[in-house]
């Protein structure tokens, strides 16, 4: 447990990193049509930063911006001690407990995007997908929003640790 304790920080930076591809390069919305059972992909990046024809929804871009922070976050959390960085002890279990409550609130948003990018699209008729069309969230999304919400629980095990050793 203590290895991966010393490796949980470089975990969840991974699994954070995944969660940033996925976003950009996945389809975070997918439109069914009703009578032509045509499926639209939205891209994740037009998800994100909106296009010509839409803005960008709030849930997507605050995720982006959170899983990107928290990426930053976490991998200077990692390389920073590699580098014999003094007085980072001091600040390390805030900037991680920063980190934990982004990508949990990045995981939450992504699953939020469908009813923000519907809004956004200004779409009046709108309905979550199933037998008769309508919206859904893109399969990359999901796994996505899961890994980062796992990641952030990844980041949070050494503190829970010193929490209990400590009692």
């Amino acid at each position: 447990m203590k290895t991966f304790l010393k490796f949980s920080g470089a975990i969840s930076a991974l699994l954070a990193l995944v969660t940033f591809i996925l976003m950009m390069a996945t389809p975070s919305v997918v439109y069914t049509e009703n009578v032509l059972k045509t499926v639209h992909e939205i891209p994740g990046v037009n998800g994100i930063f909106g296009s010509a024809d839409y803005g960008p929804a709030w849930a997507g871009l605050l995720a982006w911006i959170f899983v990107l922070v928290s990426l930053l976050i976490l991998v200077a959390g990692v390389v920073l001690p590699l580098l014999k960085v003094k007085g980072i002890e001091k600040i390390a279990g805030i900037l991680n407990l920063v980190a934990v409550l982004l990508l949990v609130t990045a995981g939450i948003f992504m699953f939020c995007e469908v009813p923000a990018f519907a809004a956004v699209a200004g779409d009046a008729s709108f309905s979550w997908g199933g037998a008769a069309g309508g919206y859904g969230l893109g399969a990359g999304w999901v796994i996505g929003a899961i890994l980062s919400i796992g990641a952030g629980a990844i980041a949070l095990l050494p503190t829970i640790m010193d929490f209990v050793s400590k009692k």
